[in-house]
Parts: C-alpha cells; sequence; structure tokens
C-alpha cells in the first residue's frame, strides 16, 4: 500500500510583499493579544497565581500585594501589547521576546509542571517571527558585511 510513497524535498516558496505585510499585521495582532491577555490577568484579574510567579523570585506575598506588584506588571504588559501595535520597533520585540521567555519561565520555578512553559511557545515566538517577518535578519547581515 505504501510502497510507492516518497519523501520529498519541499522549498516553501517566498513571499510577496502584500503577504508579507498581512503576516506582519498577524503577528503584531497576535503578540499585542498575547500581551495584553496575560496582562489584564495581573492588573484586572488579580489572579493568585502571580503571587507564586513573585515568589519564585523572592518577593513575598505581603509586597506583592501592599506594592500593587501585579497591577503594575499587568498594566506594563498591557502596555507592551499596545505599543507593538503602534510600532512594532526590533528593541521593543527583542525586549518582548526576553521578558517573555523570563517571565512564563517563573511557571515551572513556581511549582507548575515544564509543559506550562513549553505550551506558551507561540506567545515568546511571535514576536520573534515578526522581526523576522519584517526582514530585519537581512538588514542586519547586509549592515554586518
Amino acid at each position: 500500500m505504501f510502497t510507492s510513497l516518497r519523501f520529498t524535498h519541499v522549498r516553501p516558496r517566498p513571499l510577496t510583499s502584500s503577504e508579507a505585510r498581512r503576516l506582519a499585521w498577524i503577528l503584531r495582532i497576535a503578540t499585542a493579544a498575547a500581551f495584553i491577555g496575560h496582562g489584564g490577568y495581573g492588573a484586572i484579574l488579580a489572579k493568585a497565581d502571580w503571587v507564586a510567579y513573585f515568589g519564585a523570585l523572592g518577593i513575598p506575598a505581603t509586597i506583592v500585594q501592599t506594592a500593587s506588584l501585579s497591577l503594575l506588571v499587568g498594566c506594563f504588559e498591557i502596555v507592551l501589547g499596545l505599543a507593538v501595535l503602534y510600532k512594532p520597533v526590533r528593541a521593543l520585540l527583542l525586549g518582548m521576546l526576553v521578558w517573555k521567555v523570563v517571565t512564563e519561565f517563573l511557571r515551572p520555578m513556581a511549582g507548575e509542571p515544564a509543559w506550562e512553559f513549553i505550551e506558551r511557545a507561540s506567545n515568546m515566538i511571535a514576536p520573534l517571527a515578526l522581526i523576522y517577518v519584517r526582514g530585519w535578519p537581512k538588514m542586519l547581515r547586509e549592515w554586518l558585511s
């Protein structure tokens, strides 16, 4: 039945400029939604899980509550999400990537299963993919040569 099955190498075709622009907008929206949504958990819903994440950094619950750290961090993430919609500059996207990796890594540090970190990979990869789609690696290669 599968004797004629052959694997071939498939090369994707380059994106047209309009496809690249559409993909960039999709990635901007995905990145913004991830940050705004996650920020809302802290700023608006004040999710109790966040206290454990601060605890993983050595910050006691009393300080988290008295300093309104969940509100501050949540608002910060919402602002980052809005900023990427406004203007997705390279430094912002790289900063968002680092922020997301570090903050999501707090989950296993707080005792959650490792897959909680892994399943959020799309939230971490979207800013990186946006950097790539916008052509910055090519611009960087040209600048370095």
